[in-house]
């Protein structure tokens, strides 16, 4: 008989020493100075709106106290809580409507035969890649109760458009085109890393292929619908530009045009008011992620792949795959192709009419209006910069600041993978006012908020946790040896993460410049309280022309915006392999 002698207690290996350990590193004054500046950038601008909403006057005026006037103003105004119940209806249809459509081409377009799969898909997340002013413009030009479209069938065909763009119910159609996308990106994702050997098991209880796909896979899509869900709602109940443009003229009003009003057209500013306001819109989307992390409960409940990886495979439906294709052609042309056709068409036409060709009209004049108003082609010219610089310190700032929070033994390093996630949940109204309080405090001279460099460093803590999203699963992906072996070659900590993990991580820093890039150029909303008549942007400047005119100015602005979109996101592409639905 062969006796196995067990390994005696003395030389067992200690339970702390056994799988990879964090080196140990010694924390410098590096590590202090990058977390504290992190928290003053994108937590402490939250404060001074909060004691703006409790101070009794301009924080940037002398005198006043503490006080509960302006949050009793707030909630005593009968316009107040009806601008709430519109957003809260409007944020909840698109929302609905958003899942609907968003799971549903998923799962078609992910595990099904349907025809044309590829090019649906292309022409599904294309909004995302876009300005999402661009399609609203779009579907005023095409959709509106004057729109070419709309006219075009009244005249020539017994159809009709059913839904009046300056309604609820059409805000919320347009609204979908933008946010659907993004839980088709959401869901799409998840559907294909689900293993088919599930839906195997099912079909080998006797379960029909398409009752397999129904009752096995899209149930496991949950924790994706509830996330994306959280964030179209979260977005469309901040929205500022749908409701400026398309609910003027009907007097809907929105939270977000609630305070804009309040803040721009008011005289005086009611500025304690609004803050008020911004304080219970971040208390919303504070308390919609804890709702969030309630309803979605264990994730391990979901998980469904393991070390045995198994292909994909598509259901078949046959002869009916054409009725699925041919629905979501029409909803593709509805919602994206005719939009964008509009944006072209208003921008090189003199008027865009079913009554007049316009082949007739063809015009530059819109574009040479453009470059001849010294604001609007000034605007084009300071979104470019502070793009382009704001996208490459911030891609800086987050490679920095991530190797500190993921790669060292900083004691505070959990605040700083807090801190970098905290402005997505940041409404962009709150984020542009959280920065002019805090230049309001700090610099009193406006040196700062009246310059580029104030607006580009709103922009960048707002892009914040998307440049984050992009650059981490690279850094996770390179291994704790490599830094290793060049501190035992005598390197310090912050050679070894240089030298290594960023030149490693150098293709995801790429990306996350481009995707900077253009999320920045294309925002609005946090320039609302810090733009000044010499610091214009061009995101703004396109909104308060949407809001006043339907000329073609407005769409040609939009043509420019999807030019230079298209042409960043396509050098990415080509030069840097940086793919569009990163």
């Amino acid at each position: 008989m062969t006796v196995t002698a067990g390994a005696r207690p003395e030389t067992a290996a200690p339970a702390q020493d056994r799988g990879p350990r964090r080196p140990s590193v010694p924390t410098t004054a590096s590590h202090y100075l990058i977390w504290a500046l992190t928290l003053l950038v994108v937590v402490g601008p939250v404060v001074p709106i909060v004691l703006a909403s409790l101070w009794s006057t301009p924080l940037y005026r002398s005198g006043g106290g503490l006080t509960l006037g302006n949050f009793r103003d707030l909630l005593t105004d009968p316009a107040w809580w009806t601008a709430v119940g519109d957003s809260a209806a409007f944020a909840a249809l698109t929302t609905v409507t958003s899942v609907l459509l968003g799971v549903g081409a998923a799962v078609l377009l992910s595990r099904t035969d349907v025809p044309l799969r590829r090019l649906f898909a292309a022409l599904l997340i294309l909004p995302i890649m876009l300005p999402g002013l661009v399609l609203i413009v779009g579907w005023m030009a095409m959709w509106a109760p004057s729109g070419y479209v709309s006219s075009w069938l009244e005249i020539n065909t017994f159809l009709r458009f059913p839904v009046d763009l300056y309604t609820l119910p059409g805000m919320v159609l347009v609204a979908t085109s933008v946010a659907a996308p993004t839980v088709f990106l959401f869901c799409r994702t998840t559907v294909l890393a689900i293993d088919p050997a599930l839906e195997d098991a099912a079909r080998s209880a006797g379960a029909s292929p398409l009752r397999a796909l129904l009752t096995v896979t899209v149930p496991l899509l949950r924790p994706a619908v509830l996330n994306s869900a959280l964030l179209v709602f979260a977005i469309s109940f901040e929205a500022l530009g749908l409701p400026l443009i398309l609910g003027f003229s009907n007097n809907i009003r929105f939270v977000s045009t609630y305070l804009y009003d309040h803040w721009i057209n008011a005289a005086p500013p009611n500025q304690g008011l609004v803050s008020a306001g911004a304080v219970f819109l971040l208390l919303c989307v504070s308390g919609l992620l804890v709702l969030r992390n309630r309803l979605v409960g264990d994730a391990a409940r979901y998980t469904t792949v393991t070390g045995k990886a198994t292909a994909t495979r598509v259901v078949g439906l046959g002869p009916a795959r054409w009725l699925p294709a041919a629905l979501l052609a029409v909803v593709l042309a509805v919602f994206v192709v005719v939009p964008l056709a509009g944006v072209v068409m208003s921008a090189f036409t003199t008027i865009l009419t079913p009554y007049v060709t316009p082949w007739s009209v063809l015009t530059t004049e819109n574009f040479q209006a453009i470059a001849e108003h010294p604001i609007w082609s000034e605007s084009i010219v300071n979104s470019l910069l502070i793009a382009g610089a704001g996208g490459l310190l911030t891609t800086v700032a987050i490679a920095v600041v991530s190797v500190v929070a993921h790669r060292s033994s900083f004691r505070f390093r959990g605040s700083l993978q807090q801190a970098v996630v905290w402005p997505r949940m940041m409404p962009g109204l709150v984020t542009g006012m959280a920065f002019f309080w805090s230049f309001a405090i700090l610099d009193p001279g406006g040196a700062v908020r009246g310059s580029l460099w104030g607006i580009g460093l709103a922009f960048a803590v707002r892009s914040l946790a998307l440049g984050y999203g992009v650059f981490y699963p690279a850094l996770a992906a390179i291994g704790e040896d490599l830094v290793r072996a060049a501190r035992t070659s005598g390197a310090t900590w912050w050679q070894a993460a240089v030298s290594v993990v960023l030149r490693l991580c150098a293709p995801a820093m790429a990306a996350c410049f481009v995707l900077l890039f253009v999320s920045i150029l294309n925002d609005a909303d946090p320039a609302v309280f810090l733009v000044t008549d010499r610091t214009p942007v061009m995101g703004l400047t396109m909104l308060q022309l949407a809001a006043t005119s339907t000329g073609g100015a407005v769409a040609a602005f939009g043509v420019i915006q999807m030019v230079i979109t298209l042409a960043v996101l396509g050098a990415g592409r080509l030069f840097l392999g940086v793919r569009a639905h990163a």
